[in-house]
């Protein structure tokens, strides 16, 4: 696909066209929901004579507005860039883009050009997003002035934007105020939190319950929308991600909105809701330390509308939809009990037969409202699909899934840079002189590994290399190396034969009463969300220093299988994420006795990357001269970032110390 920058318009212009295979659809089972709409087919949106996209990361979020005020909704898309360190980022940041409908109300044609949506002091719309989840816009009057308010989750720290509606347009983004601190980055695991505190005098460890309000896991992935659960007239938010499906009461009230601790979403069973089944792999995982997200899945989007029409609030819930078995869409039926809201265990909205995909590619978000004003609520869907050679959709790639053809996901593109070349001698080389140039640049010293040292990694780095690229040049599939996602977004269209009102997060009016298990509490059947670390450092705890001879000090990372982190290569930095560095200081007394010699690394996507056990960096010592025997301390500071598939933790800095003893 390519673009072209109208600069002087801010404005850009799509050009391409959409294929046959993302416009064919597979058969879908009927669903049996009382006083929910009937759904039609999907179909493309396009835009002109290419389809509506986003491009960067390739996420969608869709959403209708009226943006420039002539009585037409028109259509907000919001997209995903990596940004944190550099916010704001205007146009490469996490924004939304808008497709002015030029047709009517009923029946919408969106134009080619698309704009940045922009607040009224007249910048670009953006979130800082350095990781998983883009831009996705909902509208609620939160503050009860008669303006509609835009709100947007944040992958981490938890924040929730808050664009206030005006006469004018959205002003600029606000915090969401919240009980907790949404960058809280505790483990909830004792032992890392005190070698935290041990590292940094300064850090507070964190000392209350597993997956609670200070830790990493609550806040992750927080996407966000509203409604009134407890029937006092304003809205609760609503949120998915991390933490599980949850719901956090408004207790500022109408006109000033504030939200209190944010609390598990239940079924009529006491169960926290599930978006879709654990894995064998997840329980395998689990097995090991791993924690299970309660929902079944980190990256749940939850919507909250009522679907059915029966006057009690419903979700609907998409996740990250990559393995065989997950919903494009789960459907939660909302149901009154005495103990408060509760949720009918979810359903498969859009079964496709066969077990196929109802929807290309993965990562869904959904919104509902009267797409075509014929008085029935409608289902629009924004999915990344994966492209090859410069934009053209894949339909081996897209319709698959991506559990099942191992790509990568959207953020993790190989096609963001050219293919990678098998390593050489002379690669690998030039890779650790621009290494210690940076190193040099920041007051730091480096030593270039010998040809010698380079040829002892290179033949496992170029294992590495047929391993994971060059077999899909043996299987004819190069193409998929340059594989980018881009957003698309769909449209089901409902109809049930009688004019309904579109309800749209609407406050629930009436209760509608259901009993409960009482058999099963709400606290015992829930999924504890232990803490853990996915990655270990190791050092031998004492090694024996010779006058005269040298010894290796190494350290060694272990991952858990799934997780990974990022090689020193500069690949990495420009995606927004943390690479790994080893830094040994020496006492007096003990010097270098050569460089520093890193581990192989592996490819991910776009990503050069370290995985598995013992990866290893060994630093030579050796004695200075009139060195006394005895106990000395070599400090190695590790950084790293450490993500799989699904999610991306903080970057963490740990110094480890290794004893020496000379003799």
């Amino acid at each position: 696909m390519k673009k072209l920058h109208i600069f002087g318009l801010g404005l850009v212009l799509s050009i391409g066209a959409a294929h046959a295979d993302e416009m064919s659809f597979p058969k879908l089972m009927p669903v049996a929901i009382p006083g929910a709409p009937s759904l039609s087919e999907p179909f493309l949106v396009m835009a002109g004579d290419g389809p509506v996209l986003t491009e960067k990361h390739g996420l969608a979020a869709p959403a209708l507005w009226d943006w420039d005020g002539d009585g037409r909704r028109d259509l907000l898309v919001g997209e995903f860039e990596t940004n944190s360190e550099d916010f704001p980022m205007g146009a490469d940041g996490s924004t939304i883009r808008v497709y002015l409908n030029v047709g009517t109300d009923s029946a919408p044609v969106f134009t080619e050009e698309f704009e940045w949506a922009r607040d009224t002091e007249g910048g670009i719309m953006e979130v800082p997003q350095w990781c998983c989840i883009g831009f996705t816009p909902m509208f609620y009057d939160l503050d009860d002035d008669g303006y509609k308010d835009m709100i947007t989750g944040q992958y981490h720290p938890g924040e929730v934007t808050w664009f206030r509606g005006s006469a004018e347009g959205f002003l600029p983004g606000e915090k969401l105020p919240q009980e907790g601190d949404p960058a809280s980055a505790a483990t909830g695991d004792p032992e890392m939190e005190a070698m935290r505190a041990q590292w940094n005098p300064e850090y507070v460890p964190y000392e209350g319950e597993p997956g609670g309000i200070g830790t990493f896991d609550y806040w992750v992935y927080s996407t966000a929308t509203f409604g009134d659960l407890d029937d006092d007239g304003d809205y609760d938010l609503i949120v998915g991600g991390g933490g599980g499906l949850r719901v956090s009461e408004n207790i500022g009230g109408p006109r000033n909105p504030s939200f209190a601790k944010r609390e598990l979403l239940l079924d009529v069973n006491g169960q926290a809701l599930m978006s879709r089944p654990y894995t064998e792999m997840q329980e395998q995982f689990a097995g090991m330390g791993e924690p299970l997200p309660p929902a079944g899945d980190i990256k749940t989007n939850p919507f909250a509308v009522d679907w059915d029409r029966d006057g009690v609030l419903d979700l609907l819930v998409t996740d990250s939809y990559y393995v065989a078995g997950s919903r494009a869409v789960s459907f939660f039926r909302g149901v009154k009990t005495p103990d408060g809201h509760r949720f009918e265990p979810g359903i498969d909205l859009l079964p496709a037969e066969g077990g196929a995909k109802a929807i290309p590619g993965s990562g869904q978000r959904v919104y509902v409202d009267d797409w075509n004003a014929d008085g029935v609520i409608d289902l629009i869907i924004g999915a990344s699909v994966a492209t090859v050679n410069d934009g053209e959709f894949s339909d081996e790639l897209s319709w698959e899934w991506e559990g099942v053809n191992k790509v990568a996901s959207a953020g993790k593109d190989p096609g963001l840079y050219p293919p990678r070349p098998r390593p050489t001698l002379e690669s690998q080389r030039a890779m650790y002189q621009e290494i210690a140039a940076d190193r040099a640049a920041e007051g730091d010293t480096f030593q270039v590994p010998t040809d010698e040292e380079l040829m002892e990694q290179l033949e496992m780095q170029q294992e590495w290399w047929d391993k994971d690229i060059g077999k899909l040049y043996d299987e004819g599939k190069e193409h998929w190396l340059t594989m980018r996602h881009q957003g698309r977004v769909y449209v089901m269209l409902g109809s049930d034969g009688a004019e309904q009102e579109a309800m749209i997060a609407s406050k629930a009016p009436e209760s509608r009463e259901t009993v409960s298990d009482s058999d099963a509490g709400p606290a015992d059947s829930v999924t504890d969300n232990v803490a853990f670390s996915p990655v270990s450092i190791r050092v031998e705890p004492l090694t024996v220093l010779e006058t005269g001879r040298s010894v290796d000090i190494e350290v060694q990372l272990d991952m858990m299988d799934g997780w990974y982190v990022y090689a020193p290569t500069g690949r990495n930095v420009g995606q927004g994420m943390k690479e790994t560095s080893v830094i040994f200081s020496l006492p007096d007394g003990i010097e270098g006795a050569g460089a520093v010699r890193m581990p192989p690394y592996g490819f991910k996507g776009s990503y050069d990357i370290y995985s598995g056990m013992g990866v290893t960096w060994a630093k030579p010592i050796e004695t200075s001269a009139g060195t006394l025997p005895g106990l000395y301390e070599v400090n190695a500071e590790v950084t790293y970032q450490t993500c799989k598939d699904d999610i991306c933790l903080l970057p963490q800095t740990e110094t480890v110390v290794a004893r020496v003893l000379v003799q």
